[in-house]
């Protein structure tokens, strides 16, 4: 069963993923009297959303090092490089946004 998760694609897709269900879980756990478009409207007005975004991305460090102890390398490089897509989307807004 590991052995299928040891691909690039894979930790790709986790990568991504993880950080979008701690979005949801600080969404569901601080603001769900909202509806979610006027969470994330409301998140995008107080200009936090991008930081609160970067925070959940943290979490791909656990899954790394998790894909890192089991010996998964590709599963984790794909780890690493949606990091580094979440890192370039960051970027990318603040360059747009004028704040970089």
């Amino acid at each position: 069963m590991l052995n299928r998760i040891d691909r690039i694609s894979s930790g790709i897709i986790l990568g991504i993923v993880l950080p979008m269900i701690f979005l949801a879980i600080f969404y569901l756990s601080t603001y769900s009297y909202l509806t979610v478009p006027s969470f994330l409207r409301k998140m995008a007005f107080m200009e936090i959303i991008v930081k609160i975004l970067s925070l959940c991305a943290i979490s791909n460090m656990g899954l790394f090092f998790l894909f890192y102890y089991f010996q998964k390398d590709k599963a984790a490089r794909g780890v690493l490089l949606s990091t580094f897509i979440y890192a370039f989307g960051v970027v990318v807004y603040k360059l747009f946004n004028g704040t970089l």
